[in-house]
């Protein structure tokens, strides 16, 4: 990364480590406010990401990078031979399971309700594999450990008749827990693990963008524009003239940190076209 802004700022490209917390497009130029800064741009990249949705649970933040993660490809390999936990049921935990089944030993799912929200044939491959465990019905109250993780105190509001068991004494034995009753709680367990990875979403960064079409999922919407011999001629634009837009703020696919670059490449070289286009 460092090299990185050494190459920009050597172009004679100044880097401003300031937060945009509006953006006017209501004129020419835009003008972005950047905590007590403004500045006008002829076109703008929204390339602002997207945020993990976390658990807010005691203990989460704390262990973040300790045993607490978010990305199974990019962190499988640290717990390759560790029993670890994936949180969530929907096709995204099912992608981060199917990754971090493959190098350890005993993985195990940890879902709220009784039925997933995933897709059935993922569901499937997933479950397909034998070091492959789940728990429905259950939450996860409070990431444990000082320096790494070390367990899980979870919650279970009842015992699922897929768990194969009757009661939560036998959950608890069957998982390798212990019970733990704390707070008037009977139904609360310390699932040891040494990692755990958390997939119940993403909330990317809209807020400043006033007038931008989103998708369903609250994404900016990329709309592609073809010339008359139907050739692409931009890929990145948005509903906006102007308003190009790269990486997770619109992926929620990939998710990765090399489609981001790849698609802030693009949308750099449709600015550069569409600003000549302009003149």
């Amino acid at each position: 990364m460092a090299k990185m802004r050494e190459h920009v700022t050597g172009l004679g490209i100044a880097i401003v480590d300031k937060d945009v917390t509006k953006l006017d497009t209501s004129k020419r130029p835009f003008v972005l406010t950047a905590e007590d800064e403004k500045f006008e741009a002829n076109s703008v990249i929204a390339a602002t990401g997207a945020d993990t949705t976390w658990l807010g649970v005691p203990g989460e933040e704390k262990l973040r990078g300790h045993g607490v993660s978010s990305c199974a490809p990019c962190d499988a390999f640290f717990f390759r031979g560790r029993p670890v936990a994936v949180v969530g049921g929907g096709d995204s935990a099912m992608e981060e399971a199917h990754v971090i089944a493959k190098v350890s030993p005993d993985v195990v799912i940890i879902h709220r309700r009784d039925e997933f929200r995933a897709q059935k044939v993922m569901v499937e491959r997933v479950l397909g594999f034998p070091n492959v465990r789940t728990l429905y019905n259950t939450v996860v109250v409070e990431m444990l450990g000082e320096e790494k993780l070390t367990g899980l105190l979870l919650e279970t509001a009842s015992v699922s008749p897929k768990q194969g068991v009757e009661n939560l004494d036998a959950l608890v034995a069957k998982f390798g827990g212990t019970l733990r009753q704390a707070q008037g709680k009977l139904n609360r367990w310390v699932l040891p693990r040494e990692g755990v990875f958390v997939s119940v979403g993403l909330t990317p960064n809209t807020n400043i963008y006033e007038g931008l079409e989103l998708d369903a999922k609250g994404y900016v919407k990329r709309f592609e524009e073809h010339d008359e011999h139907g050739t692409i001629k931009y890929l990145t634009k948005t509903s906006l003239p102007g308003v190009f837009t790269a990486g997770d703020v619109h992926d929620a696919r990939y998710k990765q940190a090399v489609t981001a670059a790849g698609f802030g490449c693009m949308a750099a070289l449709d600015v550069e076209r569409w600003l000549t286009e302009q003149t």
